[in-house]
């Protein structure tokens, strides 16, 4: 939603099997291409997109190595990847693809005041409508049942209550 709000051309959303529900969402959020569910090839997929040289800006939100892998690969040659999650695994790859491309790496944590500020503005003026993304709103006691239900896909995200 923030990627059409800003302006983005072509928006690719991409998971993985388990993520059918959450691809689904995303297509009727905006996303224009979701990959994933059907187990597609995806580095294949960018070479036969657009112009075959890649992504313009990818965003990692998945926390784990493989995601970084798969985003220099699709990543255009002066492309940005910017990465939100992360994970305690080690790379186990090389980053030279990010030299080779003169790809930029950009790191992003969470939030902060003048993101916040922005996102409230959205939500208060209807711009940003978040109906579809928060599933479940549960007591902090329920964390466990919560977080399973995103794990598997059940909902996209769920919010605790202290």
């Amino acid at each position: 939603m923030l990627a059409k709000i800003a302006g983005a051309g072509h928006i690719v959303v991409i998971g993985i099997p388990v993520d059918a529900k959450r691809l689904e969402v995303a297509r009727s959020l905006g996303a224009d291409t979701v990959l994933g569910a059907q187990g597609e090839n995806i580095p294949e997929w960018v070479k036969n997109f657009g112009d075959g040289y890649g992504i313009d800006l990818v965003i990692d939100a998945a926390g784990v190595a493989a995601t970084l892998k798969l985003a220099l690969d699709i990543v255009r040659p002066a492309g940005q990847i910017t990465k939100v999650g992360w994970g305690p695994q080690p790379l186990n790859f090389s980053l030279d693809q990010l030299v080779q491309k003169a790809v930029t790496l950009q790191g992003s944590f969470s939030h902060n005041w003048p993101i916040w500020e922005k996102v409230i503005g959205l939500l208060a003026s209807g711009h940003l409508n978040l109906d579809q993304v928060l599933n479940r709103v549960s007591p902090l006691t329920e964390w466990r049942e919560a977080f399973e239900e995103m794990h598997s896909g059940k909902i996209v995200k769920g919010v605790l209550e202290p």
